[in-house]
């Protein structure tokens, strides 16, 4: 099986002022004044283009879709995805798609975009869990995200989520799945996750998912890649495929990955979009 894992794509696109709301002026102005600059629109184009050229059986998408979550944003978006999103396709939203409170009432503007693509809905009024089977592959996702005051982006998992996921694997008797959620769970050293960052209960998250282990557990929202190989700690793969989009910065290089799935990750390969070039170039994976 082969598994494309792509996050955090930051879409950009042009929204009239006068149409902006509380928060979204000022994530608006952080994007005007620098995201711009690092999610260019040829860097989408040219992921797309080579995304199309390869050949795989699920492709992952973990949130971060848009900036600030307005609906130009989202309409737009479904616009320039549109080539890659069918049936092969496994979305959950990310904090900057849960931006403000417009983008959840008085319509859920993800789910009327995307919804489609998120697999079928399990969960209830108080939390978000979908599930979809792709290729003969048990997929569950999670949204841990909610609106939240400028400078938070944090995320949350609510135990209401947590014990229906538990109930779903159990009913059906899921032994290998994927988890599909769009906050880290695990970072490398050096790497950083500030209060206002982070999963809030993450330590709890993990010591659910070590007793319903998940084959892979697939996030964004950190804009550096990485793998993590399974280990007696956290007895599951983490990877990490932030920000597909994003030109070299800061050392870093951001991308997707492209992998095999025979019940381990194998031969992957990690494709970054490099500004000089205006190309993706295959890179050196990071995996820990």
């Amino acid at each position: 099986m082969k598994i494309i894992h792509i996050s955090d794509l930051h879409i950009p696109t042009k929204i009239p002022f006068f149409s902006l709301q509380g928060k979204m002026f000022s994530g608006y102005f952080n994007y005007i004044l620098r995201r711009k600059k690092l999610h260019p629109i040829e860097s989408i184009q040219e992921i797309l283009r080579v995304i199309k050229s390869l050949d795989y059986d699920i492709l992952i998408l973990s949130g971060d879709i848009t900036n600030v979550a307005h609906e130009i944003e989202f309409k737009r978006a479904r616009e320039i995805l549109n080539p890659i999103l069918d049936e092969k396709v496994f979305v959950v939203p990310g904090n900057h798609d849960r931006y403000t409170d417009s983008s959840i009432n008085p319509k859920d503007l993800y789910h009327e975009y995307f919804g489609e693509f998120s697999g079928e809905d399990i969960g209830t009024s108080n939390f978000y869990l979908r599930k979809k089977i792709i290729s003969g592959k048990f997929l569950l996702g999670w949204d841990t995200n909610k609106p939240l005051g400028i400078g938070d982006a944090s995320g949350h998992v609510p135990e209401s989520c947590l014990s229906a996921t538990k109930q779903v694997l159990e009913s059906l008797d899921v032994k290998s799945y994927f988890l599909i959620g769009h906050h880290p769970l695990w970072a490398p050293n050096g790497i950083t996750e500030g209060k206002y960052h982070r999963l809030t209960n993450k330590e709890e998250v993990l010591k659910f998912l070590n007793q319903h282990r998940p084959d892979i557990y697939f996030h964004g929202h950190k804009h550096v890649n990485w793998i993590k190989r399974k280990d007696e700690q956290i007895p599951f793969t983490i990877i990490n495929s932030a920000s597909s989009t994003r030109i070299y910065e800061f050392k870093m290089d951001s991308g997707f990955h492209y992998f095999d799935w025979d019940e381990d990750v194998k031969n992957v390969r990690r494709y970054s979009y490099k500004n000089e070039s205006k190309k993706v170039e295959e890179i050196k994976p990071e995996i820990y």
